[in-house]
């Protein structure tokens, strides 16, 4: 499945997205009002050139003892940043994101433009019902059919019991 596949790709919330010139607070506090963990930080265009998130600020801030009333963005921003493009396989970047240890991900258009942010917690989301069902008919698969009758007569014997002490 492609990225822009994702059921809720067009519904999410557009980025919050600012200007390399502009301060730490502004992001700061947009991200504090609207409960956020990161922000992009594009040029004009909309060309991605950086990322910010909570923990860029807790080290490369807070952790220095700086202003974030004077300090800019493009002081503090991750630039070595990885971005998707919407064609781009979910579960690719899923894999991608999971074994080099990135949270956050930008997907851009043809033109590099940004146009969605997906985290690790929307390719949880997606996946988790096809983990969950794999998972079962593994399950399934390995116990056999007898295990899984002794394990409905055991769990009502058990209910049993629980409501006949009650």
């Amino acid at each position: 499945m492609k990225i822009k596949d994702k059921p809720d790709f067009k519904t999410k919330p557009k980025p919050i997205t600012f200007l390399p010139d502009d301060s730490v607070r502004s992001a700061l506090d947009v991200m504090c009002e609207k409960n956020i963990g990161s922000i992009i930080v594009v040029h004009p265009d909309k060309k991605v050139t950086g990322i910010v998130t909570e923990r860029d600020m807790m080290i490369r801030v807070l952790g220095k003892n700086l202003n974030p009333d004077t300090v800019k963005l493009s002081d503090i921003m991750s630039t070595d940043i990885r971005s998707a493009n919407e064609d781009d396989s979910l579960v690719d970047w899923m894999h991608t994101m999971s074994s080099e240890r990135f949270r956050h991900l930008p997907v851009v258009d043809a033109e590099e433009k940004l146009v969605n942010m997906m985290s690790q917690g929307d390719f949880v989301a997606h996946t988790f019902p096809d983990l969950y069902e794999a998972l079962r008919q593994d399950l399934k698969g390995r116990l056999g059919r007898g295990f899984q009758f002794a394990l409905v007569i055991f769990s009502i014997l058990t209910l049993g019991l629980i409501a006949f002490n009650m």
